[in-house]
């Protein structure tokens, strides 16, 4: 994202937190990326920096690209140093901005601050080492709501000139049933357990992993996520039957290549590990908060139930307990109706 925005003429502040600059260090040290594929330069940032005050200084628009596992320790650094009027946007959010919204709130903020949220990236890329980046898709559309509902319209129009591929939907329970990559990873992850293990890692979950037999799982946990959007009084994003009989599913459709989509995504080699991000950041930060809205309103998830459960045993993690959960999203002590209104405004 940095890259592709510097490239475009943006100016750009990339931030990186301490815990992680040792490795972070050549990108610190030049304040280069490198990037092919679709795209291909050498960009300098304008700004790299460890110092949250010094990135969050003079900027508008803060966007939050890490995995749903480091949003506690991202979140907990910037907050004190956020400024009236920002814009935050957790970038496949995995439930993320109602985290912040609810840490916002429990640290007692008094700003204004936009939170809003997408259902996917608008790349799908692959590291080839620190600053250097693979681009191999790109997203055609991308799902936003912000928190609440209200302030949608004013961030979609902020970030429009820098992101055109966004479109609005109904709110932010909305947006995050509309990752595929929860639906997908985690079932085509778990249900190919022995290959990956046996493999040592060496496994294409979209070229070997998504059989006929592990597709029919991912379209009914697609369904779910649908019952619980239509539990709601809202729709999720709709797919053909003909999207979910691919070795990629609804990937092919979330990304694309300009040529041979199939092809492109079916080479990206993963998970390599029981512990891949595909099942310990996708479960429990994806289905887990979905099992327990359907919980909540009345819909039962029995495969989005399932899959955790397999997976709490695959990994030796109760993901129910260190997943998500509506208690720290805030939503715990709400009604169904209360949710709806909370998230829309």
């Amino acid at each position: 994202m940095a890259a592709d925005l510097k490239l475009r003429g943006f100016n750009v502040t990339f931030y990186e937190h301490p815990k992680f600059a040792e490795r972070f260090e050549p990108v610190l040290k030049s304040g280069i990326v490198k990037i092919n594929g679709l795209l291909n330069g050498v960009v300098k940032i304008d700004k790299v920096t460890t110092d949250i005050r010094e990135a969050l200084a003079d900027v508008e628009i803060v966007n939050i690209v890490i995995p749903a596992s480091g949003h506690e320790l991202f979140f907990a650094e910037m907050i004190p140093h956020l400024k009236d009027g920002q814009i935050v946007v957790v970038w496949a959010g995995d439930f993320g901005s109602l985290r912040l919204a609810n840490l916002l709130k429990q640290n007692n903020i008094g700003k204004k601050i936009y939170v809003a949220e997408t259902n996917t990236l608008p790349y799908g890329t692959r590291l080839k080492r620190v600053g250097e980046i693979e681009l191999l898709l790109t997203a055609p559309k991308i799902t936003l709501a912000s928190l609440p509902a209200t302030d949608t319209q004013y961030v979609l129009d902020k970030l429009a000139p820098l992101f055109p591929m966004l479109v609005a939907t109904d709110n932010v329970i909305i947006t995050n049933l509309n990752n595929p990559n929860p639906i997908i990873h985690p079932p085509g992850s778990l249900l190919n357990t022995g290959r990956i293990q046996y493999s040592q890692g060496d496994f294409y979950m979209y070229r070997e992993g998504i059989t006929e037999a592990v597709a029919r799982v991912i379209k009914v946990i697609y369904l779910e996520t649908a019952a619980l959007a239509k539990g709601l009084g809202f729709e999720v994003l709709k797919y053909d039957d003909r999207d979910f009989i691919t070795t990629v599913s609804i990937m092919g459709v979330a990304f694309v290549a300009p040529f041979d989509t199939i092809g492109a995504i079916a080479g990206i080699q993963g998970p390599k590990t029981i512990y891949d991000r595909y099942i310990t950041e996708d479960l429990p930060f994806g289905l887990v908060p979905m099992s327990e809205l359907g919980k909540k309103i009345g819909i039962a998830t029995p495969v989005i139930d399932a899959i955790v459960n397999i997976g709490s045993h695959v990994c030796k993690d109760n993901f129910w307990q260190t997943g998500r959960t509506l208690e720290t999203l805030g939503l715990a002590g709400m009604s169904k109706t209360e949710i709806i209104k909370y998230v829309s405004g």
